[in-house]
C-alpha cells in the first residue's frame, strides 16, 4: 500500500528535492528556479517556486519565463513583505504568463472577499512539505515548530501526528488575514509570521 492512499483523505504532498519522490509517489516536485533544468531533464514534472520580495517584483515575468524554457510545467509564486500595489502587478504579470507560455501558474495569494466568504476552507493542515533534508511540515515552508517529523514512511508520521495545532494556527491567521485591508491577501506569509510570533509568545 503507498503512502499516498493513507493519508488524511484529499491531502496533498510536494516535496522540495526528487530524491523523496520514490518514498511519496505522487507528490509535487516544487524546486527552485536554479533546479528546473536539472529536475526537468531527468524527466520529472517540475513545479518551480519563486519568492517574490520588493526587490525582483520588476523581474517576475523574466524569472517565470526563464524557468519555464527551463522545463518547468507549473510556476508558482509566493510573496513575502510584498505591498498591495506589487501584488496587484504580479497577478496581471502571471495571467500574462499564463497565457503567452501556456503553462499553469500559481499565486499563493488570496482573496481577502474569499477569507471572508468562507473562512473554513482555509482551515486545513495540507498540503504536506517535505523538505530537501526530510523534514515533513504542514502547509508551508515556516511553519517547522508543526513539524511531524523526518521522512521515513509518510503513512507512520501521519498515524502518530496530532494536527490540531496546526488548525488552531490557521484559526489564528486566519483572524489576522481578515482585518488586512487589500484586495490581495498573501496567506501563508500570514501563516508563517503567526507562527513566528506564537512561538516568540510561548
Amino acid at each position: 500500500m503507498s503512502a499516498k492512499r493513507t493519508l488524511l483523505p484529499g491531502m496533498g504532498v510536494e516535496v522540495h528535492d526528487p530524491r523523496w519522490l520514490t518514498a511519496v509517489p505522487g507528490a509535487e516536485l516544487v524546486v527552485g528556479l536554479d533546479d528546473v533544468g536539472e529536475c526537468a531533464a531527468d524527466g520529472h514534472r517540475v513545479t518551480v517556486m519563486i519568492d517574490l520580495v520588493p526587490d525582483n517584483v520588476p523581474l517576475l515575468r523574466d524569472m517565470a519565463t526563464e524557468a519555464v524554457g527551463d522545463g518547468a510545467r507549473k510556476v508558482r509564486v509566493r510573496p513575502h513583505g510584498v505591498d498591495r500595489v506589487d501584488l496587484v502587478y504580479a497577478a496581471v504579470e502571471l495571467n500574462r504568463v499564463a497565457e503567452d507560455d501556456a503553462v499553469e501558474v500559481q499565486f499563493d495569494v488570496t482573496s481577502a472577499a474569499l477569507l471572508r466568504a468562507d473562512p473554513a476552507a482555509f482551515v486545513r493542515v495540507d498540503p504536506l512539505v517535505v523538505k530537501a533534508d526530510g523534514t515533513v511540515v504542514p502547509i508551508c515552508e515556516g511553519l517547522e515548530r508543526y513539524a511531524l517529523g523526518s521522512l521515513g514512511t509518510l503513512d507512520e508520521l501521519v498515524s502518530g501526528w496530532d494536527p490540531e495545532p496546526v488548525r488552531d494556527l490557521c484559526r489564528v491567521a486566519l483572524g489576522r488575514a481578515l482585518a488586512d485591508t487589500g484586495p490581495l491577501v498573501s496567506w501563508y506569509e500570514h501563516l508563517t509570521r503567526t507562527a513566528v510570533e506564537l512561538r516568540a509568545g510561548c
